[in-house]
């Protein structure tokens, strides 16, 4: 396709077509079809359902609900053990072990769930100051043991089969929209919007489980059981302390606006970051649908991976350029129509926050390099540094400018984490300049149009 009006389009699709045209990769793409397809339909849900939602709540109780989601998905961290990427790669690398690895992994998870649902319940009891919170908190936190049900998932991921999770995902998705809508008619409480997310994610986990097992998975503990899960905590420890840090900058806004602003703050915050934040899902699923192409980019030699590389940087930022723009200049529009007047003040946070994407684009691209290269430490580093940045610009902005000084602090410190923390190491110094180079990818477009 030539001319005018395809020519952008094509430009910005030539990495993903040339990395999808080699060999082997065709699964690669359908499996990212898949997952598109699954998250397309989560996002119709958002608009249809979830801003519903955020209208029935209003600014305070929306505030309070993702108050509490905040809270939660600090433990989900724990829960999850930050063991997906190391799963995955294992799983590829040596599927007669799965049942082994996902036993073991079932069981950290499990045990991680179960201390940190402990931890929610000692807040919900002792730590919070407005009637009704400890209640929301309490059913919000059964998400926390959502990771253990859904190991199969991992398995389903690795094999490329996205289409049998999908198709899990979409029923419990669409059953818990149904549950939404009957709590909006009804006027349930605040808490049983918690409940719903938990209630929904069980369900899912339950399909996943068996979606699996006809596909071939089968679990069972091996007698080295323990010594796996001590080599996987070995290796996963900085990933989870990574994750941590992660959720601690992507979360802690929220957090700190409703304790030094209040409710109504936080949830005007929390109406933006929906909007912003609907295109997340793109870069994992990418990074999950390139891992077994990478790797045998990898294994055919340096300037064959280093090309793959940088193709998957170039798509990585021309993904999150093509959300940020329409979000930043359509913010004020986008967000009376999803939300209402009550919510107008979340456009002046969308019109920054949106940026923030660009950076959560190529920093997962990044994160899939250090996985490979087993530079974890690194990227447990980096992201405390950026959590750490994160809390002392929100202390320093949000008494100043609120919710629109939380997004500045947001992005501020997504870039300083995901891409240039990646010049301080040697052994990521050339990945840095691989984002540079797709950082400015809307200066190097000409190449790509020439091409098309």
């Amino acid at each position: 396709m030539t001319g005018a009006a395809g020519g952008p389009i094509v430009g910005a699709m030539q990495p993903f077509a040339a990395l999808m045209a080699k060999p082997g990769n065709r699964a690669a793409a359908a499996n990212f079809g898949w997952l598109a397809v699954e998250k397309a339909a989560r996002l119709l849900c958002s608009v249809v359902v979830g801003f519903w939602v955020a209208r029935h709540l209003g600014p305070a109780d929306f505030g309070r609900l993702n108050y509490a989601l905040a809270l939660v998905g600090f433990g989900l961290m724990f829960a999850e053990g930050g063991i997906d990427s190391v799963a995955r790669r294992e799983l590829v690398q040596a599927p007669e072990r799965a049942g082994a690895l996902l036993a073991a992994i079932w069981r950290m998870r499990l045990t991680a769930g179960i201390v940190c649902y402990g931890g929610a319940l000692a807040w919900a009891a002792w730590g919070v100051r407005v009637p009704g919170d400890g209640l929301l908190l309490a059913a919000t936190g059964l998400i926390l043991f959502q990771p253990a049900l859904a190991v199969a998932d991992l398995w389903l991921q690795a094999n490329l089969q996205s289409r049998t999770a999908v198709l899990a995902q979409l029923i419990a998705l669409g059953l818990g929209a149904v549950g939404r809508i009957a709590l909006i008619e009804w006027q349930a409480p605040l808490w049983a919007f918690g409940a719903v997310g938990a209630l929904e994610g069980a369900l899912a986990a339950g399909l996943l489980t068996r979606g699996a097992r006809r596909a071939g998975l089968y679990v069972a503990a091996g007698r080295d059981t323990l010594a796996l899960i001590g080599r996987l905590a070995r290796e996963t420890w900085p990933l989870l302390l990574s994750g941590v840090a992660v959720s601690v900058y992507m979360r802690i806004d929220i957090v700190m606006l409703r304790n030094l602003v209040g409710a109504g703050a936080a949830g005007q915050y929390a109406a933006a970051t929906r909007l912003s934040e609907i295109g997340y899902f793109i870069p994992v699923a990418l990074s999950t649908s390139l891992l077994p192409a990478l790797l045998r980019s990898r294994a055919a030699g340096a300037a064959d991976y280093a090309e793959s590389m940088q193709r998957y940087c170039d798509l990585s930022a021309a993904l999150g350029y093509g959300l940020a723009i329409p979000l930043a200049l359509g913010a004020p529009w986008l967000v009376r129509l999803a939300y209402g007047e009550a919510f107008a003040p979340a456009a002046a946070v969308l019109t920054v926050h949106a940026w923030a994407a660009v950076f959560v684009f190529i920093g997962v691209a990044r994160g899939q390099f250090l996985v490979n290269e087993g530079l974890t430490r690194f990227n447990l580093a980096a992201t405390v540094l950026g959590a750490l940045a994160n809390v002392a610009l929100n202390f320093l902005l949000i008494p100043r400018l609120g919710g629109t000084g939380a997004a500045i602090a947001t992005v501020a410190s997504y870039a300083a984490t995901a891409w240039l923390a990646s010049f301080a190491h040697p052994g990521v110094r050339a990945m840095a300049w691989r984002q540079t180079r797709a950082l400015l990818l809307p200066f190097r477009m000409g190449r790509y149009l020439r091409r098309s």
